[in-house]
């Protein structure tokens, strides 16, 4: 086992068009999904019904397909820095939230459903990248 960093390098392999073509389609669903998540953390909703933790799994989502979109977008950067980028946006709009945003409250719950989300995809990218290397489709 190597002492580096993991990354997002799967592509290694591509030819250039094809990595490209990934690479801009991990730009796509990152700032697609970076819009979404931004405009919805500040949009004013009702309250969830009690006992409803609905809203958590789907910050876990929201924030995996925000990861999922910058790790195809970064292939060759550390993945404890996209990790920090999408969880470091989550804590700050939570703290939008809870200063700025009219009817909203910022909710420690929310970000830490937003880190595992993030964190769900960082495992699966690990885990399924040495596979895929070794077995390529």
């Amino acid at each position: 086992m190597s002492n580096t960093m993991p990354t997002a390098s799967l592509f290694t392999g591509f030819p250039r068009p094809a990595h490209y073509i990934l690479v801009g389609f991990g730009w796509l669903i990152f700032i697609a999904s970076f819009i979404v998540i931004g405009i919805s953390s500040m949009t004013p909703v009702g309250a969830p019904p009690s006992g409803m933790h609905l809203d958590k799994l789907l910050h876990a989502i929201a924030y995996g397909v925000l990861t999922f979109g910058l790790v195809f977008a970064w292939p060759k950067r550390a993945l404890p820095l996209i990790f920090a980028v999408t969880f470091i946006y989550g804590i700050i709009l939570e703290i939008m939230q809870g200063t700025l945003a009219e009817g909203r409250t910022a909710s420690l719950f929310d970000a830490l459903a937003n880190g595992l989300g993030a964190l769900l995809i960082i495992g699966l990218w690990i885990w399924i990248c040495p596979r895929l290397k070794q077995n390529p489709v």
